[in-house]
Formats: structure tokens, sequence, C-alpha cells
């Protein structure tokens, strides 16, 4: 072949850069942290990260949600595990003295 013919020749793949839909291992650990740290900006980047086109995006989104989600679940356990439980344990300590000093 000629140096003509080569210049000729069409790549059968369109070219892209390496980079080009991957997903680093810092993004994800940054998109983990973010949704465990702060679940509200962990559904708002899973949202986002959902509409992208690679599947490999796709999937970050899909985690991130997920965990985003899950702990704000979590949180929300907590939340009333620590009110409630003051409260009940509040309400205990009330009646006992309401015994005391009016029943008894």
């Amino acid at each position: 072949m000629g140096e003509e013919e080569k210049k000729n020749i069409e790549p059968t793949e369109p070219l892209q850069s390496p980079t080009a839909g991957t997903v680093s291992g810092g993004l994800k650990a940054l998109f983990i942290i973010l949704a465990i740290i702060v679940p509200i900006v962990g559904v708002i980047l899973g949202i986002i990260w959902l509409t992208k086109k690679t599947p490999e995006e796709k999937a970050l989104g899909k985690l991130t949600l997920i965990i985003a989600i899950i702990m704000w679940i979590l949180g929300c356990i907590c939340w009333f595990a620590v009110f409630g439980l003051g409260i009940i344990g509040n309400m205990r300590d009330y009646s006992m003295l309401l015994i005391n000093n009016f029943g008894g």
C-alpha cells in the first residue's frame, strides 16, 4: 500500500477520547460520601446522573440515589427513636411525680 491508500482508509470505529463515558473511582467515592453525609445532595446527584447516556454513569446515579434514600430513611428512624424515646421517658417521670405527689 502506498501513502495515498493509507490516508484514504477510514477507521471502522469512531474516534473517542479514552475518558469519554468513564467514571473515575474518585468520583464514585465522592458521590457515595456525599450521599451518606448529606442525603439530599445524594438524591439530587443521583437524579442528575440517572439522565446521563452511558450505562456506567447511570449505574453511578442509581447507586448514589439508593444510598441517599437509605441514609434519609435511617436518619428519620434515628430522629424518631431519639425524640420518641425521650418523650416516653419524660412521660414516665411525670407520671411518677404525679403519683407520688397526688396519689399517695
